[in-house]
């Protein structure tokens, strides 16, 4: 899993708030999660099912939407 830091620094550092930030290869959401969680927008990608389930309960976790 990639550190919700680290996503963090980098979605504060080129991004404004209503900005929307890509992550094409999304894997287990963390920079969807942290993106929405400083008034991001976000567009999340992966090829697998079984990450995007992952992705998908981690934000509702987290009291964050995900839409498919």
């Amino acid at each position: 899993m990639f550190p919700e830091k680290l996503a963090l620094d980098h979605i504060l550092s080129w991004s404004d708030e209503g900005d929307s930030v890509l992550d094409p290869m999304c894997g287990s959401g963390t920079t969807c999660k942290m993106a929405q969680s400083v008034n991001r927008n976000w567009i999340g990608i992966d090829v697998s099912s079984e990450y995007i389930n992952i992705a998908d309960a981690r934000l509702n976790q987290a009291g964050l939407r995900l839409s498919v």
